[in-house]
Formats: structure tokens, C-alpha cells, sequence
């Protein structure tokens, strides 16, 4: 399973990854352990970059985060 991120902005969505593309992407498993942590690009996240740097992390029920905020999961 991978990580399906929720960040893509449609028209009638808010956008919540601007205020937060500059936080460390943290991979968490369910029961909060770090699997992993990435700083972020200079440019900062988009969508195309976060699903880049977790193309390769399947299999165990996962959570991502950027900082504190919860942006995608292996079980959406």
C-alpha cells in the first residue's frame, strides 16, 4: 500500500499544504513510532514531491505528517 496523500488542492477545496511545505515530512507507523523523516525541499512540498519521497515505504499501515499536521495515510 502507499502512502495516498491528501494536499491536492481542487477549486472548491481549501489549500492546506502552503502554510505547512516547509515542514519535515515525518512517516509514522500507527503507533507512533518515526519509520522516517525527511527535511523539506528548499521550494518547499507539492504533491508530485511528497509521493517522489515515499514511492519506495509500503506495506506496514502508515501516517504522514508535515510538522504536526497529518497530510496522508496508507489506509485512505
Amino acid at each position: 500500500m502507499a502512502i495516498t496523500f491528501i494536499v491536492d488542492q481542487e477549486d472548491d477545496e481549501p489549500d492546506i499544504l502552503t502554510s505547512i511545505a516547509h515542514q519535515n515530512l515525518r512517516i509514522l507507523t500507527t503507533a507512533g513510532a518515526v519509520l522516517l523523516e525527511v527535511p523539506a525541499p528548499n521550494s518547499g512540498w507539492t504533491q508530485s514531491t511528497l509521493e517522489y519521497a515515499t514511492r519506495d515505504i509500503t506495506g506496514l499501515p502508515l501516517d504522514a505528517y508535515l510538522g504536526n499536521s497529518w497530510v496522508g495515510s496508507t489506509e485512505v
